[in-house]
């Protein structure tokens, strides 16, 4: 079975804005979904964000609690989308896949996304002397 991972290698987002990173697989017959967890490595340090295991869904960084999600009952779509981005957000995030075949066989992969956070340019009126 092949199996192949999508994402992109870098994305922008807007400060205090929500962003998707998107990142997807088509699912093989044979295998069957194990682990999948979200890491991040930024200027606060690193860690396991999301882990979506056989007991469900956990959020382990509390900077993320209630912040980000992957959609569920999306066979192969494991975007992460993270609302309230904060500039501290910013840093290099990691998704891992392992998928167990049908010889018990262990089959791991992973895909890299480098996160930058912008403000925007404030939209104020231009007052005019």
């Amino acid at each position: 079975a092949f199996l192949d991972l999508s994402g992109p290698s870098e994305i922008k987002g807007v400060w205090k804005d929500s962003i998707t990173l998107p990142c997807a697989y088509v699912p093989v017959e044979d295998l069957v979904q194990q682990t999948l967890t979200w890491t991040v490595v930024h200027d606060k340090g690193s860690g396991t964000i999301f882990r979506r295991d056989g007991s469900g869904d956990h959020v382990l960084l509390s900077e993320y609690r209630d912040r980000v999600s992957i959609p569920k009952d999306a066979p192969g779509n494991v975007s992460l989308l993270i609302l309230n981005l904060e500039i501290s957000d910013r840093g290099t995030y990691t998704y891992q896949i392992t998928w167990r075949d049908s010889n018990n066989s262990l089959i791991a992969k992973e895909i890299n996304t480098k996160l930058e956070v912008v403000k925007v340019a404030a939209t104020k009126p231009i007052i005019r002397a």
